[in-house]
């Protein structure tokens, strides 16, 4: 495939008075820029498959953690993540509240956050981030997270658009702020849009689930969302013959755990009790050092705290205080996958 670049992006809608409800659903109607890295499997937050269930318009049965309030702090925040950039930068930037769609790939679109205006007379991109103060370390020495990069770059190439800048404000203070620049990239631009015509007319409009081939811990919770809890009354399922060799594999790996755990319990408490002659030593003291030809040894034996509830105090607190435990204590699920083996 060879990009023809003398395009100019189609207007898909007009987004300025959609309600949210009306906005999600004319996203539904083709992959934005946000769904590219859950499209091509590379989003550290939603799996292929649950995408295409959006698409699609199936409900998982289980809601997740409410992220409208998230969502909607974001996006009030966008204006001041835009200000501060244009302050730092001295560019101009402006919004134009339209949805756009490429011209020649229709199902993909682009929601722009705000443009810019390049002091060389061309138009740029700017997306507007918020991000919690514990994630900075992603944007080190110029970084920018994979899944917002494929963002960007999905925008660059509905609007036929060269340079974008990515902005993201980690608190109340714009000294916690970072922007990079983003340069268009046409190789991959070609081969994303050809992963992503795949995701859309092999999976979407043929109504066909992609694999789950993510983290598995990513697809253990997407299965829960989408199938609900557990039902205990539900009947066995007959898993086909041609998983008997996974479940081989999956005893061969559980009896290969249980070897190193056995090992790893022994040499746990070799180290204690190498340790606790030193620790004899110590006494009441979280600190202690040691020097030996030249060499410095520093000793910690610090402690550490958790708070938690006995089960028996935990049963004293339901049968006292049954609106407090209601109240204060939840219960989540979590299941464990056994295996045996027997004779049939």
């Amino acid at each position: 495939m060879s990009l023809d670049l003398n395009y100019k992006p189609n207007v898909f809608v007009e987004t300025a008075s959609l309600t949210e409800d009306e906005w999600l659903a004319w996203r539904r109607k083709g992959v934005g820029g946000s769904d590219v890295a859950a499209a091509l499997g590379l989003s550290p937050y939603r799996t292929a498959r649950e995408l295409y269930y959006d698409k699609i318009g199936v409900v998982p049965a289980v809601e997740g953690e409410d992220k409208s309030i998230t969502f909607e702090i974001g996006h009030l925040l966008e204006d001041v993540v835009a200000k501060i950039f244009a302050k730092k930068t001295g560019l101009s930037v402006y919004q134009d509240q339209k949805m756009f769609q490429h011209p020649l790939f229709p199902f993909m679109l682009a929601d722009v956050d705000r443009f810019i205006h390049l002091p060389n007379g061309d138009t740029g991109i700017l997306e507007c981030k918020t991000a919690h103060y514990d994630t900075q370390y992603l944007w080190a020495n110029g970084a920018v997270p994979r899944h917002y990069e494929l963002q960007v770059k999905h925008y660059m190439a509905v609007m036929n658009i060269d340079v974008a800048y990515i902005a993201c404000l980690f608190s109340n203070s714009e000294s916690d702020f970072v922007w990079r620049k983003i340069e268009r990239d046409l190789d991959e631009e070609e081969n994303n849009i050809l992963l992503l015509q795949n995701f859309w007319n092999r999976y979407v409009l043929n109504r066909v689930e992609p694999p789950l081939t993510e983290k598995p811990d990513m697809v253990l919770a997407a299965l829960s969302r989408y199938y609900g809890p557990a039902d205990k009354n539900a009947p066995t399922v007959t898993v086909g013959a041609e998983f008997a060799p996974a479940l081989e594999q999956l005893l061969a790996m559980k009896a290969q755990k249980k070897d190193l755990d056995a090992q790893s319990r022994k040499l746990d408490e070799q180290i204690k009790r190498t340790y606790a002659p030193i620790a004899e030593l110590m006494g009441a003291a979280c600190g202690a050092i040691c020097e030996s030809n030249g060499i410095k040894y520093n000793i910690s034996f610090a402690p550490q705290y958790r708070e938690g509830i006995s089960k028996d105090n935990l049963s004293k607190l339901r049968a006292q205080y049954p609106d407090a435990y209601d109240d204060l204590v939840q219960t989540t699920e979590s299941r464990i996958f056994k295996l045996t083996k027997a004779i049939a």
